[in-house]
Order: structure tokens, then C-alpha cells, then sequence
């Protein structure tokens, strides 16, 4: 599912990202970086991601 769409109060928007799996691709790639724990944004929701993330990168969300 792509965060990207979906409304901003969406459940699964206002998750933290390692809770849902959550995965992105840089625009007009093919290749998905999965966020893990030691990522800093790992327990930020999509919604607390700032314009450097979220208007360049397309995101997933695996787990539903």
C-alpha cells in the first residue's frame, strides 16, 4: 500500500514506519530501501516525515 495516497488521517499513516514494514523508493526507481531499526526516522510516522523524505520518495507500507 502506498502511504503516498492514502489520506492524511489514515491508521496506517500515523504508524510508526517499523511497525508497518514500511519500505521507500526514490522516485523513477526500481529499487526499494527497507527502513530497519536503526534508522532514525524508525519509530516516526509517515506524517512526522519531513518534505526531504516524503517529496522525493515514494513510500510502502508491507505490514497491514
Amino acid at each position: 500500500m502506498i502511504l503516498n495516497d492514502l489520506p492524511y488521517e489514515h491508521e496506517l499513516r500515523n504508524k510508526p514506519l517499523i511497525e508497518i514494514g514500511a519500505k521507500y523508493q526514490i522516485r523513477d526507481s526500481k529499487v526499494l530501501a527497507e527502513v530497519t531499526p536503526p534508522y532514525g526516522i524508525a519509530k516516526k510516522t509517515y506524517n512526522q516525515l519531513g518534505d526531504v523524505w516524503t517529496k522525493w520518495d515514494i513510500w510502502h507500507a508491507t505490514i497491514y
